[in-house]
């Protein structure tokens, strides 16, 4: 009886000590899932890679953890639809960055015979105002050169786990050495390389001097067979200024993607619509003339502004005609109907696009950041003023000021075009 009672009782201890044990264990493992749910994108990432790499070719190699992380945000240039033709003007710029990159990632024979001076520089800078093109710039150059594009993320490379931010901007590294030729890309890179100062996380800026400090000894990393001309970094930001003179130092070539002039608007606004029909009398010099300050994305979506309108009126047509049938309707068209299930729906005719479609659409788009800052103006003027000893107290952009004048002329000429007083409320 004693024997079974203490039976008993060393049961239900290590019944009770197992289910602490579980509860433990789970807990564990909730706190392991990111970690597993990162391994298993890694190998997703790995796979897609291998994939890739033999599709196109190119030797299969091996990668670990930290590498399998980083080839989640690589772009195989087979999979880019941007080229040189693709961006309208810029055709320096171009022709700049094509001796300079894409001649030497293609064709690395012409320049490693004539020493050391002819070699692709550490890095290059894009830099220029919101919409001008840059990121679609650094598509078409790995488009042109056939180099893989990693498209290097702070939110891929930032870990909470203590070192493992720097072995990831080295596996960064060591990836594209692999993938040579290969193009490191950075967009809004103020925000990953701003100015030191001040108060930061150390683990940002460690992994900051991690990057430079990689990215200095990169010669020593490359490929000896291709002579050092397989990986380049390339940044692009619209804050110049913001950016660490150290990451300046390495971009010894910087290229500005400026504001399009009206030669190149023209360009732009042609490769736009030339899939689209347009009336007889469509004008596109007249229409460059009229959106001075458009940068290349506020033209497309000028382009898919107007080409809302025709389709709107299409679809309002659609919507009486089917009203003024359902009124007509017999009850022999209530019978059920036989389909053919093969016929496939034709596409929408629409009338051709005109200017005065254009000319609605620029009511709706401006140049880009125009209707906010003169909505920020207003907001300024309706705040009680204070006298000051100082002088004005508020800095006006000349660029946004032409802009938002443009923006008025551009208004008041669609007024009077249309017969309309200009009202100046």
């Amino acid at each position: 009886m004693v024997l079974d009672g203490l039976m008993l009782y060393t049961m239900y201890q290590a019944s009770k000590y197992l289910y602490k044990a579980s509860l433990g264990l789970s807990d564990d493992v909730m706190q392991l899932k990111p970690m597993m749910d990162d391994w298993s994108k890694g190998q997703d990432s790995q796979a897609k890679l291998q994939n890739r790499l033999q599709r196109t070719g190119r030797r299969v190699f091996n990668t670990n953890y930290f590498e399998n992380v980083i080839a989640g945000d690589i772009v195989d240039p087979q999979d880019i639809d941007v080229s040189f033709d693709d961006i309208g003007g810029l055709e320096r710029q171009k022709r700049d960055i094509h001796d300079l990159v894409v001649l030497p990632l293609k064709s690395p024979e012409f320049f490693t015979s004539r020493g050391k001076l002819l070699t692709v520089p550490k890095g290059i800078l894009l830099y220029g105002k919101p919409g001008t093109g840059k990121t679609m710039m650094a598509k078409a150059i790995a488009k042109e050169s056939g180099a893989f594009f990693i498209d290097l993320k702070i939110s891929t490379i930032m870990s909470k786990w203590f070192g493992e931010s720097q072995k990831l901007v080295r596996a960064a590294f060591s990836l594209a050495r692999k993938l040579a030729p290969c193009i490191i890309f950075i967009d809004e890179v103020d925000s990953f390389m701003g100015k030191r100062g001040g108060v930061s996380d150390p683990t940002f800026s460690s992994m900051k001097t991690e990057f430079l400090a990689l990215w200095d000894g990169f010669t020593e990393m490359s490929n000896e067979d291709d002579g050092g001309f397989g990986v380049i970094i390339m940044g692009a930001t619209n804050r110049p200024g913001d950016v660490d003179p150290a990451f300046l130092r390495r971009m010894p070539r910087t290229f500005e993607i400026g504001l399009p002039n009206r030669p190149q608007r023209e360009k732009i606004l042609r490769l736009q619509l030339k899939t689209e029909q347009v009336d007889d009398k469509f004008d596109f010099a007249n229409l460059a003339s009229d959106t001075m300050y458009y940068s290349g994305s506020d033209l497309k979506e000028l382009c898919r502004a107007a080409l809302m309108i025709p389709l709107r009126e299409h679809i309002d047509n659609c919507r009486a005609a089917a009203e003024e049938a359902a009124k007509n309707r017999t009850a022999e068209d209530d019978k059920p109907q036989i389909y053919d299930e093969a016929a496939q729906p034709e596409a929408p005719t629409m009338r051709p696009l005109s200017m005065a479609d254009f000319d609605e659409a620029r009511t709706m788009v401006q140049p880009t950041g125009a209707t906010a800052y003169a909505y920020e103006n207003s907001q300024e003027e309706e705040k009680p003023t204070r006298p000051t000893s100082g002088g004005p107290g508020m800095s006006i952009d000349p660029d946004m000021f032409a802009a938002i004048m443009a923006a008025g002329l551009q208004n008041l000429m669609q007024q009077s075009r249309n017969n309309v007083a200009p009202s100046f409320e």
